[in-house]
């Protein structure tokens, strides 16, 4: 089963930021997850909301302001004191430190309707990256999937099903080929994964931070988890 550091090792470090990413390089993870916005002069910034006050107190919309504006704003200090002065990394910043090896799902938080340009952008800076095999776009902004398949007709995406019926999702994920669904695991049932897996997707489960909710997911079949803490791998 795959372990995907889930907003880096977000159970040790302050989530999305370049800590969290380090952290999770050295304990090994296969791949790491994480969230990206843009700011007013169309920076793809990686943060979870599109406000800092939950990590950093500044009530500000990401898309309302300009990078410069953001990037030297402390959101580690919330988490722990230790992180004092951890800034926003930019999708770029975590591509330049992330071994090639490494697969990188790219969750973008809302499409064109509220970041013009922003499928384009994350498209661009891919290819750019020549990291089309090791990334994976995934959102629950489904016209956004919509939009990205629509650039590139080979890139990986992963649809967030939501609350999105089963049925819809199986039909979006077949009209934009997506290679995985992914689910909270409150959702996910054995019929859910028989589905996906008789369409030939794979199925994504977040966010797992047990060693006991891992084990109930590898029965039910799933083939890979969403984790706080990268080392569940290696509990045993």
């Amino acid at each position: 089963m795959l372990v995907i550091a889930h907003r880096g090792a977000s159970g040790h470090a302050p989530e999305n930021t370049m800590a969290a990413f380090l952290r999770a390089l050295a304990m090994g993870a296969p791949a790491i997850e994480l969230d990206v916005h843009q700011t007013l002069d169309h920076q793809l910034v990686v943060a979870h909301d599109d406000d800092l006050k939950r990590c950093g107190r500044d009530r500000r919309r990401l898309k309302n302001v300009h990078w410069e504006d953001v990037s030297t704003l402390d959101v580690g200090s919330w988490f722990d004191k230790d992180f004092a002065g951890e800034r926003l990394p930019r999708l770029e910043d975590v591509y330049d430190i992330l071994p090639k090896n490494v697969e990188l799902h790219v969750e973008i938080k809302r499409g064109s309707s509220v970041y013009p340009g922003i499928e384009e952008r994350v498209v661009d800076l891919i290819h750019k990256r020549n990291a089309s095999a090791r990334t994976l776009v995934s959102s629950f902004d489904h016209a956004a999937l919509y939009s990205v398949r629509s650039l590139d007709e080979k890139i990986r995406l992963g649809y967030l099903m939501g609350l999105t019926t089963l049925q819809t999702a199986l039909r979006e994920m077949k009209d934009i080929d997506a290679e995985s669904l992914n689910i909270s695991a409150r959702q996910v049932t054995a019929r859910i994964v028989k589905a996906a897996h008789e369409r030939g997707r794979r199925v994504l489960v977040y966010t797992v931070n047990t060693p006991a909710e891992r084990d109930k997911l590898v029965k039910l079949g799933v083939d890979g988890i969403f984790c706080n803490y990268p080392e569940l791998n290696l509990w045993r």
